[in-house]
């Protein structure tokens, strides 16, 4: 009997020894370098893992939203986020229509909820719509968290504390994102003005149902200008299903994983085409025969984006050139040219880039294996893609 036992211990030992040998054969790791710091892992990337054995591409599957139509139904105005249901319907929040509409696979409208004001249920200026963890709640962001079922029922809501704005800045952080965790908890930007005032600077604050912070998390990097430091330090982010947050910094080559209750599990970075330059640049300005110089902040965009898939793998959007003035690119670019996916797996180790689609686009957002491009600015339209590997 002991000695079966013991047979059997020495097959299940072995059996573990080659999944670690096979799991690791996958992994090349002079691809990449890690340093361990205070117990976090930072992550530098040489090169991706894939891109020579796996093809990954985008599939256009469809549209929805028309500039011209007599339904009002094809007509979207000025969709800002979408989210796709488990029976795979498909959400689209319109920010100046302050609705959401609700189409099927097909892109056949069923319904929608939502008006303009301020009262239960509804809207002013939303621009972030999430799903919980069970995908039975919906989460829209604007003036206010408006909490709705699935079948876009109004149930809750309530007002963040410590969520006011400073000019353009200011409302660029609280546009970055929105995540929901688990027990109706929900993440959202930090105001700059909160940790500047402080002295604690954290990017990230966890709310409870009520609307008052649980923790505040995220790694600030300091620069020698406080102006500097509140550009530079703008982020996206994103959770898994076991509520780990991942964040990306939108003008610095960082992406960070941060468990639950806030600590920071790793940092990585990836090869970049550019150097990045965030400083103070002199600006003259003129009015008659005056002249005065200003020193203003000026940043590299590196990311646009992040989320994560159906296989828990982490998508950043980056940048591979310059954008214009507002952050995009002109008209007569290929797109193709400017963006890329990185995709990275859940330890910060990149494995493959994903050519991005020659398609005008705003901003973006991935559910299970579909990919939603969204155009508010050109066509006020979202396009579907589906992930083919």
């Amino acid at each position: 009997m002991r000695h079966q036992l013991f047979i059997t211990l020495i097959i299940a030992l072995i059996s573990v020894l080659l999944l670690i040998s096979c799991n690791n054969s996958s992994i090349d790791s002079s691809l990449f370098t890690v340093e361990e710091i205070d117990g976090i892992r930072y992550v530098h990337n040489h090169a991706s893992q894939h891109d020579d054995d796996i093809n990954v591409k985008l599939k256009l599957l469809g549209k929805i939203g028309k500039l011209e139509s007599e339904l009002e139904e094809d007509i979207l105005w000025n969709p800002v986020d979408v989210a796709r249901l488990s029976n795979s319907d498909i959400l689209i929040l319109e920010s100046d229509g302050c609705i959401i509409k609700r189409y099927n696979k097909n892109y056949e409208f069923i319904s929608s909820f939502g008006q303009k004001g301020r009262g239960p249920g509804d809207f002013l200026s939303p621009y972030f719509l999430r799903l919980n963890k069970s995908k039975n709640k919906l989460y829209v962001a604007g003036s206010k968290i408006s909490i709705l079922s699935v079948d876009l029922k109004y149930e809750d809501s309530f007002i963040p504390e410590h969520i006011f704005r400073f000019g353009s800045i200011g409302v660029e952080y609280e546009k970055s994102g929105m995540a929901v965790l688990s027990d109706s908890r929900v993440v959202l930007p930090n105001h700059p003005q909160n940790w500047i005032n402080s002295g604690e600077p954290k990017l990230l604050s966890i709310y409870d149902k009520k609307g008052t912070i649980i923790r505040s998390f995220g790694a600030v990097k300091l620069y020698d200008y406080p102006e500097l430091t509140v550009n530079a330090n703008i982020v996206s982010f994103v959770t898994d299903n076991h509520d780990n947050i991942y964040v990306a910094y939108n003008y610095q080559n960082r992406i960070c994983k941060y468990s639950p209750d806030g600590k920071m599990i790793f940092s990585a970075d990836r090869p970049l085409p550019y150097e990045i330059k965030n400083e103070m640049i002199p600006i003259e300005m003129k009015s008659g025969n005056m002249r005065k110089e200003f020193l203003l902040p000026s940043v590299t965009s590196v990311t646009k984006g992040i989320y994560i898939d159906y296989k828990n793998r982490i998508w950043v959007l980056t940048f591979l050139k310059k954008p214009n003035k507002f952050n995009t690119f002109d008209i007569k670019e290929n797109l193709t040219d400017c963006y890329e996916f990185d995709v990275f797996n859940s330890n910060g180790i990149l494995q493959f880039k994903v050519p991005f689609p020659n398609v005008m686009f705003d901003n973006f957002s991935i559910y299970d294996d579909r990919i939603y491009l969204i155009d508010y600015r050109n066509v006020s339209c979202v396009y579907e893609y589906r992930i083919v590997e």
